[in-house]
């Protein structure tokens, strides 16, 4: 892979450390690292590693400095091809951010600390879209204030390059470290950060008290080092001089740090000196946990060993936690620091960071591809109709059958039961259109979708959608749709529109062939298919034993539960029901296909099959590959859902239709079960019971001559698919 990393600087700091050994060691596994950042003390580290470095003002927020790197960065992305852009700060991610947007390339961030929560900084921060934390309450963080999704954050850790940081003993570098007891603190020297330096700074009388030959080393660059540096000067005057020591940054703590005796700090730099077998202080600008114990491990790897979860400490209780462990014997001390090594070992390797890493990259990756899909799906997805979204998962799964793998779907809010498809809010106008333009197809997906007897505004919205791919340049199919009713002779003059403007027409039945016909699209240019649930492979598990018939029923507009007809059809449908089941000893399973449309009607239902003495059941929300076993094992369906006829047609399943649409009739003259279907709401129970028993005693025939249809539907489905995929190869 071919990755950016990017950061403000490159100077002393865990968050910087914390780059430098995820980039080391994701070069020594062959992938292509570049990393821009201001600069600093590690580059030379990382370019001697033969990791690329590039320069850019990425810790300055005036307008001038960000502007320069944006440029810098933007020729850098235009020129390389890269994988991935992983970014480590608010004011790089803010940038790189925008250009992996333009650029079409997966964003990641890691997060190290928290941000200032003001407004307006939320506003500007970018968090990718997949997220490393590097401890758990730095997720929880990103959760509760910046209301990210935890399943898009993963905890990773610091990892510490424990071969490097091994605590051997090597030629002194510094002259500053002379004899006796060396108290070592490795930060980077800002105002927000380096709290601790300050305050053992002036403990330090204190501990030159209790042990007269104690030095103090104090390392990192920042924009407070000056003040630092002075306030340590005033000290070791006032000790009697050659006590404290300011060196700025350095990149060679791994030889420093052996020499240490005690080391005090917090994050990444506590843990460097914990590798190398060092006693240490956990204290910082958030927190302070003292010394780090057994005792203390749970609680200081839930804050990256950063103290948040306690106070901050003052120059006295710092003072006490050094002198208490200068006070113990060296080999306490060496029991003290072969814990911590062990700690570092077993839970922060280098290995570890960079696994985390890559499987956020590929995560990432394997998002990222839907972020511009081939094809777009159009339907009424998402709204918790499981017929729907059956539509849905026939036609996705076609395509990926097919080799076809970047699909959208414009939804609801509703879960889906369809994997591998990106979800676009289907009322996200703005984003509808985006999506859209960067596809290649579009295609309007199965349903009733052009018609007006639900709204005007649903007929307007699909062909909205239509009319948005053919202002782009998208191609356009009309898959399995059914058409109509449409009464408004405005709406049939914009849906006759849409549906010449397409690349591609079909439809599920032939009365939807005639009403196109009828508005005016020639006749050659339709093709009547089938469902595209019938295109799909069967569940091949055995079937439940067919002890029980189905009954799917729904309240319409006019017909709703306080309508004269709706109470008359719950009560003949129901009694009717029951007297069938008894005489063939059979239960009844009753399923709401729109669970908020349909519960009430069927609970009801249920009762008075109950009160009767029949054993029904109202099953819960189905998905679509559960409904279809479901429908599969019964002896006989009664039906008002269309997609419940469906659904039994392709288990071949005898089904009575109670139709309260033309679509229903529509399509069971299609598949040759015509003479099942019966108005819904004026139907009586004995023509019901008549037709019922008719399915429950032909049952054998009537499957025997669905059989013979199932291969010819299935094939015209399929046969969609196939002019889909062809389509799209033609566009490549």
């Amino acid at each position: 892979m071919k990755i950016l990393m990017t950061t403000m600087s490159f100077d002393i700091g865990g968050a910087e450390t914390h780059i430098l050994e995820l980039c080391r060691e994701l070069s020594r596994r062959g992938h292509d690292v570049t990393v821009a950042s201001k600069g600093g003390v590690f580059v030379a580290p990382l370019t001697e590693s033969g990791i690329r470095h590039v320069t850019a003002p990425l810790h300055k927020k005036d307008p001038a400095s960000m502007l320069r790197s944006w440029r810098t960065l933007d020729k850098l992305i235009r020129e390389e091809n890269f994988d991935v852009i992983h970014s480590h700060a608010r004011i790089p991610s803010l940038i790189t951010h925008h250009l992996a947007k333009k650029y079409d390339i997966p964003f990641v961030t890691t997060f190290h600390y928290t941000f200032d929560p003001v407004w307006y900084l939320k506003m500007l921060t970018r968090t990718g879209e997949r997220m490393l934390a590097v401890s758990d309450d730095l997720k929880r963080y990103l959760v509760d204030v910046y209301h990210r999704s935890p399943k898009k954050i993963d905890v990773t850790v610091n990892g510490i390059d424990i071969d490097q940081f091994d605590g051997t003993p090597t030629d002194n570098p510094l002259p500053e470290m002379g004899e006796g007891d060396k108290i070592v603190c490795v930060t980077r020297m800002d105002r927000a950060v380096a709290w601790h330096a300050f305050r053992l700074t002036e403990a330090m009388p204190r501990i030159v008290e209790a042990h007269p030959d104690a030095r103090l080393i104090l390392i990192g660059g920042g924009d407070c080092l000056d003040e630092l540096k002075e306030l340590a000067e005033r000290t070791d005057k006032q000790i009697g001089g050659g006590h404290i020591f300011v060196l700025g940054p350095r990149s060679d703590i791994a030889k420093i740090l052996p020499q240490a005796d005690v080391f005090v700090g917090v994050s990444r730099a506590a843990m460097e000196a914990m590798a190398c077998r060092k006693p240490v202080v956990l204290t910082g600008a958030q927190g302070h946990l003292g010394i780090y114990t057994p005792e203390l491990e749970e609680e200081a790897i839930s804050t990256n060993f950063c103290c948040r979860t306690r106070d901050a400490a003052d120059a006295d209780t710092i003072g006490d936690n050094v002198i208490e462990i200068l006070d113990q014997s060296p080999a306490r001390r060496r029991e003290m620091g072969e814990y911590n090594r062990d700690v570092i070992a077993r839970c922060y390797s280098v290995s570890r960071m960079a696994e985390d890493a890559l499987a956020m990259y590929d995560r990432a990756l394997r998002e990222h591809i839907f972020r511009r899909p081939d094809v777009v799906i159009s339907g009424y997805y998402g709204s918790g109709n499981t017929g729907d979204d059956a539509l849905l998962l026939a036609i996705t799964d076609g395509l990926h059958r097919r080799g076809i793998d970047r699909v959208a779907a414009l939804c609801g809010k509703s879960p889906l039961p369809v994997p591998g498809v990106k979800r676009i809010p289907r009322f996200s106008f703005h984003r509808v259109r985006r999506e859209i333009r960067g596809a290649k197809m579009l295609i309007s997906g199965g349903g009733s979708l052009l018609q007006d007897a639900t709204s005007t505004k649903s007929l307007i919205y699909y062909t909205w959608v239509i009319g948005q791919a053919k202002r782009a340049g998208v191609r356009v199919m009309i898959y399995a749709n059914g058409i109509g009713p449409i009464q408004r002779e405005k709406n049939r003059i914009r849906a006759a529109d849409a549906v010449a403007s397409a690349d591609y027409i079909s439809v599920r039945e032939d009365a939807s062939r005639e009403e196109l016909i009828r508005m005016g699209i020639p006749a050659e240019r339709i093709h009547v298919s089938a469902d595209p649930v019938f295109g799909t492979a069967a569940d091949a598990s055995p079937r439940a034993t067919e002890d029980y018939i189905v009954l799917s029923l729904r309240e319409t507009a006019g017909n709703t539960a306080g309508s004269i007809d709706c109470r008359n059809m719950e009560e003949t449908v129901a009694d009717t029901a029951a007297s069938i089941a008894e005489k063939y000893g059979l239960s009844v399973m009753l399923i709401p296909m729109q669970p908020s449309y349909d519960n009430a009607i069927c609970s009801r239902t249920a009762v008075r099959l109950m009160q009767a003495g029949i054993h029904a059941a109202v099953l819960p929300h189905l998905s679509p590959a559960e409904l279809r076993k479901t429908i599969g094992g019964a002896r006989a369906v009664v039906g008002m859902r269309l997609h419940t006829l469906i659904f039994a047609a392709t288990e071949n399943v005898p089904a009575l239709a109670l139709s309260y649409d033309p679509k229903v009739d529509a399509f069971m003259d299609y598949i040759g079960w015509g003479e099942h279907t019966l108005p819904a709401f004026t139907a009586d129970g004995e023509t019901i019971a008549r037709h019922l028993t008719d399915l429950l005693e032909k049952s054998g025939g009537i499957r025997a001559e669905m059989q013979e249809r199932l291969t010819k539907l299935a094939d015209l489905a399929r046969g969609d698919l196939d002019r889909a995929a062809e389509m799209l190869q033609k566009n490549q």
